[in-house]
Order: structure tokens, then sequence, then C-alpha cells
């Protein structure tokens, strides 16, 4: 069934519903948020004291339901990404590592995950992050899966940038993104949505009911959501941009640094020319193409061609294509990675959620809230098992013998008859995308239970208010990541296939003279050509390779606040609290990783844990206002917030705020904080145990590359004492091995990390003239400097520290060895308090709406309808990144794919009576893939500015019945060309949701 069937079904099903719920009921919609008054206090994300407006000294954006569902978006995630200033995030889109299938972290300021603090109705939930260290995965910390937060119950989300841990604690370096959620719902809803894409794909469906009632003569309420969704899987080879295989290459004309002619050129096609998925021979052990098996060319007698093995285990003519370098050539019969390459992984969402609460008495109310979600995810398609000179090891090219009793006669004839002689054995290359699943899937699973019991109240004294909270939280969050792979052992063993005195193919170990290696459960595998191995040989050489973990939360905290006396320009508020938070975490591989009898390293496991407690207080002091004003001075104050923690592995901390909001007349207000945040250490990288790993690496000695890096002198002096502490030559010329070579090396956790550090300030303005209902204008400007980062220092960074810095450091330099020969043959890496990271950018949102029958021009139609605009801009000044911390490797980020210069969203929404049509627009402005590039280093280095845009309709069929559809990307924009960062633009193309909405 095509989209636009489904389509029509679904809108059929739409009018059905319409037609049968016609009539009118009388169930109460779901409430809205409640309206800013000046007798009805409210709590404003990024503080705990009670006030009467919405408004903040640090900047704040907020997404109300309304617009989720306009979006068409059924995770909140979605939505979030598409907010600028949020930048690259971990999500299901595009290749992911192996132990984040499926995942949603957002990832504010382009500053990492792991620091921006999410948390549910103003409270920390449980992370969904297993805790590992694999591939040199960075992002470790608590982040919260958007995935495990249900959209049902959402009233709104708030987000505060460059803030937050003075209030909330750790983790809140970027800002905070505070989920709050519907406290008084009565009703009941049931909400379906289906999606398809224009080339009718990627599928999907989200089907929700929620149920609230009102008890004990409305002094109780409890609500029930539960929502199912699932979403489509995509390969790269489904997108027209994915599947030309556009990749950057040596050009052959390039002469040198200085020629003006570019080292790198774009090319399309990109195939891997030294295997295939068949198997490609060589004569030697070799990733020359030169040394390629050759045999007479069917269509030029006389002439030879390159040979691979077909289905069928013949030597058949092999296209190399145009060759450019290693692992890159342009057309040819060479491997495509566009079919093993995922361009989004489908997930399936079940979640269940309640929250209620009940008034003990006038002043004491007890609440709760429960939630289970189960998460699964699958990356369809992944790398294959290699066997290529380009990788070495146990994935280095396979010796065969051309004895070998799987090889047909035509192939052994040819391989026997080469012009350079006759081979007794020759060397495989392959991309075995048959040995495990065809595409070595990677599935996840993931189950979120959380409950929550809070008891609140308030009281007078002394004709003053107070109010007080106690709460406890108990989270826990489980799951497995699970991916077939091979068991070397039983590889090699199946491999090595004979024929034994019955003729029969076996494996060699059962039919030589010792018996002590035999293995009756071995079967022998066959290699030549694409499907060729048998059922019993994947199974005797493939084994499941699972990883399970779990993470616990457990948070007890109080708080108390009031206003105890008055000031002429208003009431003086505080709120001081106490918080106690258990974070364990337990990650399990299964003894397949754990000995590392497959072709990676072995994974350790991975149990640790911390607690905290932490004192917190704050307050706000009114010092012009109300009846105490002057001119200019229309209003005044000052806030200051405070945190004292102490955390049982990093120790003790403490993070503050201060804050001013100033008016100097009643429209505009003024503000600023300063702020001093952290971020702890996570499980993983503190609790990792030390394992062996292998590594290549970046050598600074290289020949290649001693004359560079920012300081040139630095370099070479250091290069020259360290050839010399060695017996060699000042001058010598290195060729160092690590760069194309695996090394050993020693990596692991730190147990003596301390928390990363921030400094930050903001700087503002919100503008709401009187003259003009409707329009607010506000702006900031943010700056965040982060020191003591956590990062991985990596065989290449530890290189660099090295030989860069000024003086030859001996504690990096102390991280590796080299031989006599001057080889880098040993290290040891691992996380380390090192480096830092600055931004600064600024924030600008415009939002204006007004009712049309108001305007000159449409006085006299009656009813013209309403028109909203919501303007949100993000642009970036500086972004810069130094792992080591000493500057010598500094990254300049801005600019970059995805930390462009300008990035704006613009909602123009027109509403009348009940149809409402929204159209949004989404601008990145334009980039370059490396600011180091230049004209010397590639012929294309910009990339043009991008426009995207959503429209969407809602139409209130009865009082009680809405229908909805939405276009994504409506004019079907590709990204800028030749980009695919599937994570930045859109690939999936144009996309339509279809929905209906009904109350009873």
């Amino acid at each position: 069934m095509k989209f636009r069937d489904r389509l029509a079904l679904f809108g059929a099903s739409v009018a059905a519903l319409t037609t049968a719920f016609a009539t009118p009921t009388f169930a109460q919609a779901p409430s809205e948020p409640a309206a800013s008054s000046a007798d009805e206090e409210i709590v404003v994300t990024g503080s705990r004291i009670r006030r009467a407006d919405l408004t903040s000294a640090a900047p704040i954006q907020v997404i109300t339901s309304e617009t989720i569902d306009r979006s068409g978006a059924t995770n909140l995630a979605d939505v979030l990404n598409a907010v600028p200033g949020n930048g690259i995030p971990v999500n299901p889109i595009g290749d992911q590592a192996s132990f984040a299938t499926g995942r949603n972290f957002v990832n504010i300021f382009n500053l990492g995950s792991q620091r921006t603090l999410t948390l549910v109705n103003g409270r920390r939930f449980v992370t969904s992050n297993a805790a590992q260290i694999v591939g040199g995965l960075a992002q470790q910390g608590t982040q919260v899966d958007l995935n495990s937060v249900p959209t049902a119950l959402i009233d709104r989300i708030e987000t505060i940038q460059a803030g937050g841990a003075a209030v909330y604690g750790s983790d809140a370096v970027a800002g905070v993104i505070n989920i709050i959620m519907k406290d008084d719902y009565e009703g009941f809803e049931i909400d379906a949505q289906y999606g398809v894409s224009e080339r009718d794909d990627y599928e999907n469906e989200r089907l929700r009911a929620t149920y609230g009632v009102n008890f004990l003569d409305g002094r109780g309420n409890i609500a029930f959501a539960a929502e199912y969704n699932t979403t489509g899987e995509l390969t790269s080879a489904s997108r027209e941009r994915l599947a030309r295989q556009l990749v950057f290459a040596t050009n052959p004309a390039n002469t040198s640094a200085t020629d003006g002619i570019p080292g790198s050129i774009l090319i399309e096609n990109r195939r891997i020319p030294e295997l295939t998925e068949g198997g490609l021979p060589f004569r030697s052990n070799s990733i020359s193409l030169a040394q390629l098996i050759t045999m007479p060319d069917p269509n030029n007698p006389g002439q030879r061609v390159a040979a691979q093995f077909d289905t069928n285990g013949n030597l058949v003519p092999y296209r190399t294509g145009q060759f450019f370098q290693a692992s890159i050539a342009s057309g040819g019969d060479g491997f495509n990675l566009a079919g093993v390459s995922a361009l989004s992984s489908p997930v399936e969402r079940v979640l269940l959620t309640s929250i209620g609460h009940v008034d003990l008495t006038p002043n004491i109310r007890l609440s709760g809230e429960a939630l289970w979600n189960r998460v699964e995810s699958t990356e369809t398609a992944n790398q294959p098992v290699y066997q290529s000179g380009l990788f070495g090891g146990t994935s280095g090219n396979l010796a065969i013998s051309v004895n070998n009793p799987f090889l047909t006669d035509q192939a052994r004839g040819i391989l026997t008859s080469q012009p350079t002689g006759a081979l007794t054995q020759f060397f495989l290359a392959r991309a075995s995308t048959d040995l495990v699943g065809g595409s070595n899937q990677i599935v996840s699973e993931a189950d979120t239970y959380r409950a929550l019991l809070a008891l609140d109240g308030d009281f007078q004294l002394a004709n003053r208010d107070y109010f007080w909270n106690i709460a406890g939280s108990v989270g826990r969050s489980t799951g497995y990541f699970s991916q077939p792979s091979i068991v070397q052992s039983r590889f090699a063993n199946a491999v090595n296939a004979v024929r034994n005195t019955s003729n029969q193919i076996v494996c060699a170990i059962n039919a030589d003279a010792i018996t002590t290696n035999d293995d009756p459960n071995c079967a022998p595998l066959n290699l030549f050509g694409r499907g060729a191995p048998s059922a019993a040989a994947l199974n005797y050489i493939t084994t499941n390779f699972q990883s399970d973990y779990n993470n616990e939360q457990k948070v007890y905290e109080a708080s108390f606040g009031g206003s105890p006396f008055s000031l002429p320009a208003g009431d003086f508020s505080f709120a001081v609290g106490y918080e106690q938070r258990e974070e364990n975490a337990n990650f399990k591989p299964n003894e397949a990783f754990r000995l590392g009898i497959g072709r990676s390293v072995a994974i350790a496991p991975i149990r640790g844990g911390y607690e905290t407690e932490e004192f917190y207080g704050e307050f706000l002091l009114p010092i012009f206002g109300e009846d105490f004003t002057f001119p200019l001075m229309h209003r005044f104050e000052v806030e200051a917030a405070w945190r004292d923690v102490d955390n049982t592995q990093a120790g003790k901390s403490n993070a503050h705020t201060y804050g001013v909001r100033y008016y100097p007349i009643e429209d505009l207000m003024l503000r600023g904080t300063i702020s001093q945040t952290f971020r702890a250490p996570a499980i993983a990288e503190l609790f990792l145990p030390q394992v062996t790993a292998f590594s290549t690496a970046t050598d600074p000695c290289d020949a290649r590359n001693i004359n560079g890096g920012p300081s040139p002198a630095n370099r070479r002096a250091n290069c020259a004492a360290a050839f010399q502490a060695l017996g060699l030559p000042a001058n010598f010329q290195l060729t160092s091995n690590v760069q194309s070579f695996t090394i050993q090396i020693i990596t692991g956790g730190n147990p003596t990390l301390k928390n990363e550090e921030a400094e930050s300030w903001s700087t503002g303005f919100v503008y709401q003239p009187s003259w003009l209902d409707g329009f607010t204008i506000s702006g900031d400007w943010v700056n965040i400097d982060l020191t003591n980062s956590i990062e991985n220092f990596t065989l290449t960074a530890i290189l660099q520290t090295c030989y860069d810095s000024p003086g030859y450091p001996v504690g990096p330099c102390g991280n590796f060895t080299r031989d006599s020969a001057g080889q880098v043959v040993a290290a040891t890496t691992g996380r380390v308090n090192a480096g830092y990271r600055y931004f600064q950018g600024a924030t600008l949102s415009v939002n204006y709406e007004t009712d049309l029958s108001d305007w000159f021009a449409f006085r006299n139609v009656g009813d013209a309808g309403s028109v909203a605009f919501d303007l949100d801009v993000f642009h970036v000044n500086r972004l810069e990144t130094s792992v080591n911390g000493t500057g010598t490797d500094l990254n300049d980020d801005k600019d970059e794919i995805g930390v462009s210069d300008l990035e704006w969203n613009l909602r123009t929404t027109y509403t009348r009576g009940p149809f409402e049509a929204s159209l949004f627009t989404r601008y990145i402005g334009d980039a370059v893939f490396d600011t180091s590039f230049t004209t010397e280093s590639r012929n294309i280095l910009d990339l043009d500015p991008y426009f995207l845009n959503d429209i969407s309709f809602n139409y209130d069929f009865t009082d009680n019945i809405t229908g909805r559809f939405v276009v994504q990307n409506m004019f079907d924009v590709e990204p800028p060309y030749p980009t695919a960062s599937a994570n930045v633009y859109d690939l999936i193309g144009r996309y339509f949701f279809v929905g209906v909405n009904a109350k009873f």
C-alpha cells in the first residue's frame, strides 16, 4: 500500500471518528497551564522561590504542548533538537556507537550532552546511559534518554541556559531542560498519529490514551497515560545523497602544500577497492592493487584483468575503479559502505505514566508520580567482519592454501597459472556481510522505572507566608545491548579446511594426527563468494556478544521557604533545602565480551556508585518596585543561589549564582547572571578497570608531521631531544608505524577525577511594549568557560601534548614508550581533568500575536482571524576546545558543521475559528568542514545556508475532535552539497503526518 493510500485510509478513520463523536459532550477538557497573577505564585525553572511572574534573571525558553503537537513530533527530542542553540545530539539518526543504539540525548551549546541536565517537574530523572567507555566514547554522564519521557501529559518544556547547578546540582553546565507535566488533568483523551515519507518508507506510528479524574469533591486528582510509538528504519542506500557515497580523496594532481592545488578533492561512488563481499585474492599479504590475482580478460583476448570471487566461488573479472588512495576508489566493484551504514535505527516505545495528588488538608498536599517504559531499538545496518591488510591483526588478509577443498577447479586453475608463477597460497581480502546475520545488527532494550512521593505544605506565621516540601524518588534503568559476532579461535579453526580420508571437507584440526585439539563441533568455513558459508559453519563460528546494565538513582530532598518580611519594594523571599542522592551503575558484559574472544579487545565489567549530600539556598531581594520607585527605577531585584556539595568520590565543591533584574520602565527588563557550575565525574569515568586495548595515533615526530602543529619550532626541538635520548640523530627521519598499525595500550577509568568547573555569565533584556499588545522581544548574551573538563587523554592527545608544549613536559611524555628505532610501542591512556571548553554566543526571541480584525485592512470583514509570529535566533561567537588544556591542540569549532554562526527558527501561525495553519521555517547558516582547512586542503570548503520548511494544519471538527495534518520538509530540500550529516540536516526528505485527537 502506497503512502497516499495509507494517508487516505487514515483520513477516512478521522472522518469516521468525527461523525461518531459529533454529538456534544460535557467532559472537561485538559487543564491549561496556570496563568501568572499577583495572587497566584509559581515556580520558574532555575529557582525554588515562588514568584508572581514567569520572568527570570537567566535566559529561559518555553515550548508548549501545543507547539509539540503542531510539529508532528512523537518524541520530545525531535522538538528540542530543532531549537537553535541545541547542538549535535546523540540520537537514532546515523551510525551509533554500540552502547548508544536508540538513545536520545540533548546537547545544549554543543558542550556535550553530559553537560545538559534534564529534569521532570523540577526533579532529577534516572539515566539510561550505560556506564561504559568503549571506542573512545566521550559522552559519559547521567544523561536522560528522552525516549523515556512520555508526551501525553506534557504541559510545557522550560530550558534555562548557562546555569542551574546552584539550584539543581551537578551537570547543569550548559543548561537545564525541565519537562513539566500537567498536574490536574480531568477527562479522557485518545490521540492517534501516523507518518510516512514520500518515498513510502520510514513509517512512524503513535497512539496515546490519557484519563484523569477528580475525587474527594475536587480535593484529589489522578491521571493515567499510556503511549505507544514506533519509528521505521533506513539505511544510507535508501537516500540518494548517501547512496552517492561522496567522499574527499587525495588529489593526484597535487604537487606540494604551496602549489595552489587542493590536496583533497570530492569524488563520487566511493568504494573500498581492496576488498569485496565475495572475496578478493592477492598474490602477497598486501593492499597494493598491483598484487591482485589476475585472470584472462574474457572481453579482450591476450589481456589479463584482476579477479574476484563470484557467488558460485569462481573467479571473474574485477573492476578496481579509479584509485585515489588506500580504501578509496571511485566506481568499480569494491566494497560499498552504503548498504551497511544506518541512516535511522528503528525505535519502539511503550510508556505508562501516572501522576496524582490529594489535598490532605487545605494546606497539605500529597502527590506522586509513577512511570514505566520500555524502549527497544535495532541498528539494522552495521560494519561487517573484515579481512584486509587495511586493518591488520586478526582482521588482516587471510592466508589460504590453493589446495583448499572449497576452491572450484576453475578458481584453482587460475591461481596456479599466474604469470608470476604457480602459487601455493594466496591472501584473501573480504568484507564478510554474510557471517553475522548479514547486517551485523545491534539490538538494545531498556526498561525504566521511576516512582516519586512528595508532601507539600504551606502555612502562615506572624501573618507571613511559608511553604515546605519533602520528597523521595527511586529510579531504575535496566537493559542490554546485543550483537552477534565471530569467535576468533573458532573462525581460525573453521577457515582452515581440508579433506579427510573419506574425502569429506572437514576442519584441519580434526583431520591431523593431533587429537588434543580436536573440536567435534567444528564445521569448515567456505569464504569463496558471497553467501558461501554454510549454516553449520556460521553456527559454529558465531556467538552472541551481550552486555547488560542497570542504573539506580535514589533522591531524598526537603525544602523550606517563604517571605519572612516586607521591604518597601516588596517581599523578601528565600528557599533553603537539603538533598541526598545515590547513583549506582552496573555494566555486565557477558563472557564472550569479557574474554575478548571476538575481534575486539576484552570489555571489562564496571560496578560503582557514589553519594552526594547537598545543601542549598537562595533569596530574592527587591530593592525598588511596587510603591517604592524613582524615574528610570521602576523595579530592581537581586537574587542569589548557592549549593554546597559533598560527593563521596569527587569530594567537596560548591556552586553559586548571582542575578539581577532591572526595570528602568515597566515595559523593559534588563537582566544578568554570574554563575559557578560543575559536573561530577561519571561512574564509568571513575570505575572502569585498567584494560588492554589497541590504538593508532598521529605521531608529531613523524617526518610528515614534524614541521606542523601550533608551534613547529617546539615540536622539532622536543622531537630532536627524544631522538637523542634514544641514541638517534637529532634530525632523524622517522616513519612512524603507529600512524598505520595499532599498538597495545592500557586504558581505564580514574578514581581520582575531580569535578569539572565552569564560570559563566549572561546578560540580556526583555521588552514588552505597552503600546503594542501581544509583542515581546528578548535577547541574551551567554559566556561559558569550562575548566578541568574530563577528557579521554588518547594516545594522539598525549603525543601532541608532549611534543607541542614548550619544555618537553615530563608528565605526558612519560605515558608512552619508544623503542630504540624511535617507534611508539606502548602507552597508557585514560580520563583526566585536563581540558577546557569555551563558549560564547547570543540568543534572541521575538513573539507577536495580533487579531487581524484590529488592523485597518481587515476591519470590515468580521472575524479575520489572528496571526502569531515566534522567532528564535542563535548566534555562536566562539566555541573552542582543548583536550590537553594547554591550547596546543586548540580546536575552533565555530562555523563548522553543526556549529553554524547563525541559526534561527520562525513559526508563523494563523488561526480563525476551528482552523489553524502553522508554517515552521528553520535556517542553518553557512558552514565549513573544518576551520583549519584552506584552498590547499580541499577543493570544497564551504556549505551553503540551509532552509527547511514544515507546515501543519489543525481543524476542530467539534468541541471534542481535532484533526491535524503535518508536512515536514515540504519542499523536499536536501542538505547543502556535498554534506551528508544526518544529525544536523534532514536526510529523510518530505514527510507526512496525519493525526486525530478525541476528548470525551
